[in-house]
């Protein structure tokens, strides 16, 4: 049975060209677990640092009035009141005493973390594609998306083909490469209805063939993945051939990294639900969810997947002209895995929190509002283990806002990322 071939719908790079390109491109291929060194030791944070602040909103458990989280080495240390705090001697306090601190803003969907070479436009899948190796670390546009608040990014390819490739779970902060990459591959990218429906008449260009290619894709990857791992289990004596288009499959069949999938409208929705998770049992990331796909939430539920949804934040009802928030609708069904994203630059990254806004104006609570920005959106990427929160271990991605940062009328005032000031209005000129 694992021995059975797939034949592919069509007829890819030669095996020579995959490992020139595999060859050339390894000494970018990263997952980075560890808290960087910045580069420029010259500047580099102090070892212990405390960010004091009016109220620590920590994401893990009840705001703290006068909260103090101490720094080390760019890891969070402890989180509690100031009153409480032992701070210890020569550590540098940072004082924001009506100001608000909380976990840098995380962003589940965005194509601004390099160059705008997001499509392939060839073939409808491409797994053989991945963009960090387009990265332009801490670029104008994560510079301002930084000044409001988003301090990590899932930057993946577009949704001009079905399987768009390979995508990165990055910081917005600078460093080089390496130490902004926290995972690599973080993601694969599937996109289905809407922008890849072509009139070329390719097999894929409609529904029906759209599903087609994306299950014969997935069926090669599993099938591969699957002779690998009786092979190195010892099922089987066997050795595969070594096929490096298929190789960023394992960590996606081992449930190690998420699909992040472009999927609107109930229609769509049920091929998603059908297809990535029930037959091929992928972790997954409903990364839009729009229009009338909420009316699936039952389903969604019962399968624990997480709603990132956006950028578009309401539906029109036909049957009756309401206009209803889309957010709001997957709660009220009884949806926690939710959060919100911006498609960046559909909607500006620094906009992040506006579109958390525009959700609790038609109805979402605040505070899961604000948990859907940060730990929920951590959870649904798979890395709540680094960021998302402010707890004891995790990277000191911290904001500090004049107030609730869901509320339009406040601002950032100050951004630490791995605990490091990138971002201080009393120095650097206002960005948002």
């Amino acid at each position: 049975m694992l021995q059975q071939k797939i034949i592919p719908h069509r007829v890819r790079f030669s095996k020579l060209i995959c490992l020139l390109v595999w060859s050339c491109s390894l000494a970018c291929s990263v997952v980075n677990t560890t808290a960087p060194t910045w580069a420029d030791e010259a500047v580099a944070p102090s070892d212990l640092i405390a960010v004091r602040a009016g109220k620590v909103i920590t994401c893990a458990g009840d705001p703290i009035i006068d909260g103090v989280v101490l720094i080390e080495k760019g890891k969070i240390r402890s989180v509690g009141p100031f009153a409480d705090a032992k701070l210890p001697e020569g550590c540098t306090v940072i004082h924001h005493p009506d100001s608000f601190a909380m976990p840098g803003l995380i962003e589940a969907h965005s194509h601004v973390g390099g160059t705008g070479d997001l499509n392939e436009m060839v073939y409808q899948t491409n797994p053989e594609l991945r963009n960090w190796d387009q990265i332009i670390p801490h670029n104008p546009q994560l510079k301002v998306a930084i000044a409001g608040g988003v301090t990590t990014v899932c930057f993946i390819p577009g949704s001009g083909t079905n399987m768009g490739g390979w995508g990165t779970l990055m910081k917005t902060g600078p460093g080089k490469l390496s130490e902004i990459i926290l995972k690599a591959p973080g993601v694969l990218k599937i996109a289905q209805a809407g922008n890849p429906e072509r009139t070329a008449g390719e097999v894929g260009s409609g529904r029906v063939g759209m599903n087609h290619v994306i299950r014969q894709q997935l069926l090669e990857g599993r099938l591969y993945v699957q002779q690998w791992d009786a092979y190195e289990s010892g099922k089987t004596t066997v050795k595969p051939e070594l096929n490096l288009r298929l190789e960023y499959f394992k960590p996606l069949f081992h449930q190690e990294i998420p699909v992040v999938v472009h999927t609107q409208q109930y229609q769509v929705v049920q091929s998603t639900l059908r297809m990535l998770v029930d037959e091929m049992n992928l972790k997954i990331v409903i990364d839009h969810g729009t229009f009338d796909a909420f009316k699936l939430a039952e389903e969604v539920n019962k399968r624990d997947i997480p709603v990132m949804a956006g950028p578009r934040g309401f539906w029109m009802d036909p049957a009756n002209g309401q206009i209803r928030g889309i957010v709001v609708e997957y709660a009220n069904r009884g949806t926690t895995l939710l959060g919100v994203n911006t498609d960046a630059p559909v909607i500006p990254q620094e906009e992040l929190s506006f579109q958390a806004t525009m959700a609790v104006r038609y109805g979402w609570d605040e505070e899961k509002a604000i948990r859907g920005v940060t730990i929920e959106a951590a959870k649904a990427l798979m890395i709540a283990d680094r960021v998302g929160s402010l707890e004891p271990g995790k990277d000191a991605d911290i904001v500090i806002s004049t107030g609730s940062i869901i509320d339009p009328r406040n601002y950032v005032q100050q951004v630490f990322i791995n605990g490091k000031s990138v971002y201080d209005i009393k120095v650097d000129r206002r960005r948002f």
